[in-house]
């Protein structure tokens, strides 16, 4: 009952924020970061692995993010090239996982990302060009889900995710949605050998939010992967890849987000210890949204360092 009475506090005071949120008509609450790290994700970074822990058994991860000009707006001016505006021009981010084996093929999962170091005009900085830079660290949405396996075998694997986006974000520093993202989602896996696969097919359900003239609504949220492992060294490759497309009307402008990515990871023999580095950029599909030359979110270049405890 008190495991109930307080998921329910956390999810009640997120919907009053939401609602109470302060959005403008021409700029509203936007997270201006798509990528989805997942608190489940052991070969890769976004694509969640279709195994749970066992009854008790807690894993974890910590991963620090650098972003380069992942909000940047073309705006009016008197030169014909107009004039940009650096909403968000770059930011280092971290983000603390977490998974707990429930049982009976059971887990739940947390994930809360933080803004450690970021530099940008903001929101206010398309209107006034003396407007107060964005906030310097900010607390971001954080994410409450849960996940089921749906059967495992030597080869495939299957597993059924929920995630619940909390609009706890600093909104004003494009950390923050306007009201709860609902996201279902399957994830499916492959191996053979050292080789691996993954794929994650679900939803992002939210209220549509108005972005300079474009509308940023419920999308599709698609990602596919493959690497290679090694035993000895315990080396592990991995590049995938994810799509956002829009399930709703995003007006004048086409508004895809994608974007890939390349990781590498070690662990020491023996270890449950795994330690990693990565990075990609905007996928050539990525459409233009308010102005920007890709999908507003997208950076035009992602590096990252992680470890993970996996038993």
């Amino acid at each position: 009952m008190r495991r109930a009475g307080l998921i329910s506090f956390v999810l009640g005071s997120a919907l009053a924020r939401g609602a109470a949120a302060d959005c403008t008509a021409s700029a509203g609450c936007v997270d201006a970061e798509p990528l989805w790290l997942s608190p489940s994700a052991s070969r890769f970074s976004s694509i969640s692995d279709t195994s749970t822990p066992a009854a008790g058994v807690l894993t974890g991860s910590a991963t620090v993010a650098f972003r380069y000009r992942p909000a940047v707006l073309t705006v009016p001016a008197p030169s014909r090239e107009g004039r940009e505006v650096n909403l968000l021009r770059h930011g280092t981010d971290v983000s603390l996982g977490a998974r707990l084996g429930l049982g009976n093929r059971v887990e739940l999962t947390l994930l809360v990302p933080a803004g450690l170091y970021q530099r940008g005009s903001g929101i206010k900085g398309v209107t006034d060009q003396s407007a107060p830079a964005i906030p310097i660290a900010s607390l971001h949405d954080p994410r409450l889900g849960f996940g089921v396996e749906l059967g495992r075998s030597p080869v495939f694997g299957a597993k059924l995710r929920f995630e619940a986006k909390l609009p706890l974000g600093d909104q004003g520093a494009l950390g923050g949605e306007q009201s709860v993202v609902a996201s279902p989602a399957l994830a499916f896996s492959a191996r053979h050998h050292g080789f691996f696969a993954g794929a994650e097919l679900g939803l992002r359900l939210r209220r549509p939010a108005e972005v300079f003239g474009t509308r940023v609504g419920s999308q599709a949220a698609l990602s596919g992967g493959l690497g290679y492992e090694l035993p000895k060294p315990r080396v592990a490759l991995a590049l995938e890849a994810y799509l956002l497309p829009s399930l709703v009307d995003s007006g004048a402008r086409r508004y895809l987000p994608g974007e890939w990515l390349s990781s590498v990871k070690w662990a020491p023999s023996a270890s449950a210890w795994w330690f990693g580095l990565g990075g990609g950029s905007a996928l050539p599909v990525s459409g233009d949204a308010a102005g920007s030359r890709v999908a507003f979110g997208v950076p035009a270049f992602r590096g990252f360092v992680f470890v993970r405890y996996e038993r």
